[in-house]
C-alpha cells in the first residue's frame, strides 16, 4: 500500500511540474509584478563637464541604454514647463537635463520633475544660501582655531575625518566613472560627511563659548535636508504608482543617493536598481565615440581673465543683438526653454552699445562669473544699464564662456 501512495505521489509531482498553468501551481503575488524599477543615478552637476569618464555624453548613454518609460528630474515645478520638460536643457545649461531631454526625446516619454516643488520659493524664504554662506564661514572659523589651539585633540580628529571624505569625494568627482559614483562607496563617504556635519558637529560646539548659536543653524541645514528628500522620495514613489511593472530613471545629485534609497527600500511600489545590474555599460568604447566632441557655444576664454571674457563676450552679444544675427546670439547667450530672441527684443530692438564697462563681481549673493554693465540704447530713444552675467565651463582642456543671464533688472540711464 505504501508502495502504491509512494508512486501515485511522484506522478502527481511529475506532472505539476510539466503543466505550468495547473490550478496547483501556487499563484504569484500580483504585487510583486507590478512593482516598478526604479533607477537611481547619481550625477555630479557642473562637474560632469570636467569629468574624464563621466561626461554630460556618458550620462545620457546610460540613460538610453535602460530604456526608461519615463525620466524623473531633480527640479522644482518653477524650471520645467507644463509638459514636465526642463527650462534649461541646453548641453552647457545643465548636463542632467540636456542628457535627460535628449533621451527622453528620441524615446518618446515623459519627463517628471521630482524635487520639492517650492525648492526655490524656500530658498527665498528660508535666506538659505545667506545663511549657508555664513554658516560656512563662522564654521571655518571655528575648524582653524581648534586646529590651532587643540591639533591633538578628538575634536580636531573628527574634523580630519569629514576633510578626508570631502578629498574623497573630490577626487571622485574628476577621477572616477559612473559605476563608482553609483556606489555603496561613494554613498559612504557621504554618510561620513553627513554623520560629520549633522550631528557630531553640533554636540562638539556645545563646548565652545561663542560658538553656541551655530548648533540652532547647523540644526536648520539637517532638517531642511532631511525634509527635501523626505519630499523627494514622496514624488518619486507618486511617480512609480502611475506607471507599474515599468522602469523610471531617477537623475538626482549623487549626494542625495543614499538617502533616497534608504528611504524607498521598504516601499512596497518600487524595486530600487543601480544601472549597472541592468545593462552591460561599454564606458571605454561611449568614451572613444565622444572624444572629439566640442559644442558650438561661447567663446574661448584661454588666456583671457575672466574679467576681460565677460566684457568681450558681452560687447559681442550686443553686436549681434543689432546686427540681427540671432544664430550668433544663440550661440553666446543660449535660450532658456523655447524663448526666441529675436521676438524678445522686436518690440523694442537695441539700436547701439553705447558702452560695455569694466567687468566686477557682485559683492552680495552668488553669482557664476563677474557681471560686465552694458549700456545699451533701444529703438525707442530709451538707454539701460543691463548687466550680463557670464558662465565659464571646462571642457575637453579648453575654457568656454558663455552668457547665462542677466543680474538684477535693467536700470533706465537718465539723458544729462
Amino acid at each position: 500500500m505504501k508502495k502504491i501512495f509512494f508512486l501515485t505521489s511522484v506522478l502527481i509531482a511529475a506532472f505539476c511540474s510539466l503543466c505550468g498553468s495547473n490550478t496547483l501551481a501556487e499563484p504569484q503575488a500580483p504585487s510583486e509584478a507590478k512593482k516598478t524599477e526604479v533607477v537611481i543615478i547619481g550625477t555630479i552637476h557642473d562637474r560632469h563637464y570636467e569629468s574624464s569618464k563621466y561626461t554630460p555624453e556618458v550620462l545620457k548613454e546610460i540613460i538610453l541604454a535602460l530604456k526608461p518609460d519615463a525620466i524623473l528630474n531633480e527640479l522644482p515645478l518653477s524650471q520645467v514647463d507644463s509638459d514636465g520638460r526642463p527650462l534649461s536643457r541646453h548641453y552647457f545649461q545643465s548636463p542632467e537635463c540636456w542628457a535627460a531631454d535628449t533621451v527622453a526625446t528620441e524615446l518618446g516619454v515623459k519627463q517628471i520633475p521630482f524635487d520639492r516643488p517650492d525648492r526655490e520659493e524656500n530658498f527665498k524664504k528660508t535666506k538659505w544660501f545667506k545663511r549657508n554662506k555664513n554658516l560656512n564661514k563662522r564654521v571655518m572659523k571655528w575648524i582653524q582655531e581648534i586646529k590651532e589651539n587643540n591639533p591633538e585633540s578628538s575634536d580636531h580628529k573628527m574634523i580630519q575625518l569629514l576633510e578626508n571624505a570631502c578629498i574623497a569625494e573630490a577626487h571622485m568627482f574628476s577621477n572616477a566613472g559612473p559605476e563608482i559614483i553609483n556606489s555603496e562607496a561613494h554613498d559612504s563617504v557621504i554618510r561620513i560627511k553627513k554623520l560629520c556635519s549633522d550631528y557630531f558637529f553640533p554636540t562638539m560646539l556645545k563646548k565652545y563659548t561663542g560658538y553656541e548659536t551655530l548648533i540652532e543653524e547647523s540644526h536648520f541645514f539637517r532638517d531642511q535636508w532631511h525634509e527635501r528628500n523626505k519630499i523627494m522620495a514622496q514624488n518619486i514613489v507618486k511617480a512609480a504608482k502611475q506607471y507599474p511593472g515599468k522602469c523610471l530613471v531617477v537623475q538626482t545629485g549623487a549626494t542625495h543617493r543614499y538617502i533616497l534609497r534608504d528611504l524607498l527600500k521598504n516601499e512596497d511600489s518600487v524595486d530600487v536598481k543601480e544601472y549597472w545590474e541592468l545593462i552591460d555599460f561599454d564606458l571605454e568604447k561611449c568614451l572613444k565615440s565622444i572624444t572629439e566632441y566640442i559644442p558650438d557655444v561661447g567663446i574661448a576664454a584661454d588666456g583671457l581673465s575672466q574679467e576681460e571674457a565677460s566684457q568681450k563676450i558681452a560687447r559681442g552679444y550686443w553686436q549681434a543683438v543689432i546686427k540681427g544675427d540671432w544664430k550668433l546670439v544663440d550661440k553666446l547667450q543660449p535660450p532658456i526653454g523655447d524663448m526666441n530672441w529675436k521676438e524678445k527684443y522686436n518690440k523694442n530692438m537695441p539700436v547701439e552699445l553705447i558702452e560695455v564697462k569694466q567687468a566686477y563681481w557682485p559683492p552680495n549673493g552668488n553669482c557664476s562669473g563677474p557681471v560686465a554693465p552694458c549700456i545699451v540704447k533701444f529703438a525707442d530713444g530709451r538707454i539701460f544699464e543691463i548687466k550680463m552675467v557670464p558662465q565659464f565651463r571646462k571642457i575637453r582642456g579648453k575654457t568656454l564662456c558663455y552668457i547665462i543671464a542677466t543680474w538684477g533688472k535693467a536700470e533706465e540711464v537718465k539723458k544729462p
